[in-house]
């Protein structure tokens, strides 16, 4: 017997009953469009094409303020010629005599988009399949594709395709209520200020800077800072950080100095037995301890496969899933690839970049990527970074939304009257005006703090 015999055609999933059901149903009560399951349907959800077409001309009336009954929907097909290929006039007045009452339309458009789902799966998990047999793409790649299967079948049929009025609507709602997509606050009031509240939603920050001028530890306090937010909100998500440099231990040991103002080379001493914390040491790491330990973050800590652009999405995505990314932190950009080859340098920067954005679009939720700089920086009398510094790719600096510099006048004059003050100099904001913040740096904890009170909000 050979394996061809073992195969059985099957039909997608699909439910005809339940599709017939909300098409008559629209045709007895055109309001049944506004109702939540009706409304999120759209034409290619259905199985049927004669049911998709009739479906997408109900949507086209409704959109003209049109309400969608028998003679409508008959004049709107033939007039895109349709009519015939749609099953005629009678089969349009059959839809409305098979379904005696609209009131269980809701009930029957989530049967149409489960059974519309259920196919998208088979679809997305064949083709899967086929590049695994192929065998032609890295397995990196060809695990990513997998891990994708099924994501996003909710949002994926509708993005794209937004009225006018749908975004002022929004918008205007929003000034009525205050309820508007807020911001993550940086926990530095003055950075906050200038950044218009803070990180927001779907946008992609990069913060760049020379060796040893803090964009780690400014990263990690932002990071702390958020995480915090989110339990004094109650608000269900976490905070990844990916760290391609520096091990998990080194990273909360930061995290750990910073919160406890303990110096981290005095908690590594005690680590390692070549000294002891003070009473007053040790009670600051076991208070800032048992705060840090309730905080939802996650460290990613593979710095191999984490680099891989596409091995980080897949994992990322699956983070997702389990519990919503708020805020997801990336140090540092140019250790990034995309596994695939092929390309120089800069165009794989440009990838990468853009790939970041999207996938800060996906998630709904900030990006904050670390990036070095050129040595340009060093080679002029006035040190401060420019958007032209930004190593590898002008790119970043077109995919950004936000573009932060780290400058710190004591790093280059040792004898300068701004000893401890750092400048977060905003290059590039896409929604908001640029300028510089001055913040206090502490050296001693790797901590950034307002200069005015030396107090973080975190």
């Amino acid at each position: 017997m050979t394996g061809g015999e073992y195969l059985t055609p099957r039909v997608p999933p699909h439910s005809l009953e339940a599709e017939v059901a909300v098409l008559g149903s629209v045709m007895l009560d055109a309001a049944t469009l506004d109702e939540e399951s009706v409304s999120n349907l759209r034409a290619p959800m259905f199985y049927r094409a004669a049911h998709r077409q009739i479906f997408a001309a109900m949507l086209a009336l409704h959109g003209q303020g049109t309400p969608p009954d028998l003679v409508t929907v008959s004049e709107e097909l033939q007039r895109a010629g349709q009519l015939d290929d749609a099953g005629g006039a009678v089969y349009l007045v059959g839809l409305g005599e098979q379904v005696p009452t609209a009131a269980y339309a809701e009930h029957y458009a989530r049967i149409v988009r489960e059974k519309w789902m259920l196919r998208e799966v088979i679809s997305q998990a064949g083709r899967a399949m086929q590049t695994a047999y192929d065998a032609e793409l890295p397995l990196e790649d060809i695990l990513a594709q997998a891990g994708q299967v099924g994501q996003n079948l909710d949002t994926r049929v509708n993005q794209g395709a937004y009225s006018a009025s749908e975004v002022v609507g929004s918008i205007l709602q929003a000034i009525a209520t205050g309820k508007g997509e807020k911001p993550l606050a940086t926990g530095l009031s003055d950075l906050d200020h200038q950044l218009d509240g803070g990180l927001y939603p779907q946008t992609l920050t990069i913060l760049a800077a020379r060796p040893s001028m803090g964009k780690s530890a400014l990263a990690l306090n932002i990071a702390e800072n958020v995480a915090g937010q989110l339990i004094d909100e109650g608000v269900r998500g976490q905070v990844a950080v990916v760290s391609l440099e520096m091990p998990r231990e080194d990273l909360m040991l930061r995290v750990l100095s910073s919160a406890a103002k303990v110096q981290s080379g005095d908690i590594r001493n005690a680590m390692t037995g070549r000294g002891t914390l003070t009473e007053r040491q040790h009670d600051r790491v076991v208070t800032a301890s048992a705060r840090i330990d309730v905080l939802a973050l996650t460290m990613l800590d593979d710095p191999v496969l984490d680099a891989n652009l596409r091995t980080l999405s897949a994992k990322l995505r699956r983070l997702h899933r389990e519990t919503p990314l708020r805020l997801v932190l990336i140090d540092y950009l140019q250790l990034m690839t995309l596994g695939s080859g092929g390309e120089n340098r800069q165009q794989e920067v440009s990838s990468i970049s853009r790939a970041l954005k999207q996938l800060a679009r996906e998630f709904g939720c900030p990006f904050l990527v670390l990036s070095q700089l050129s040595r340009a920086v060093e080679q002029r009398p006035n040190h401060r970074p420019m958007l032209s510094d930004l190593r590898e790719s002008g790119a970043i600096e077109q995919d950004a939304d936000n573009i932060l510099f780290i400058y710190r006048d004591e790093y280059y004059n040792p004898q300068t009257d701004q000893q401890g003050v750092a400048e977060v100099i905003v290059g590039k904001q896409r929604a908001g005006a640029v300028g510089t913040v001055r913040l206090q740096f502490q050296s001693k904890f790797v901590r950034f703090a307002n200069l005015a009170t030396g107090v973080t909000y975190a």
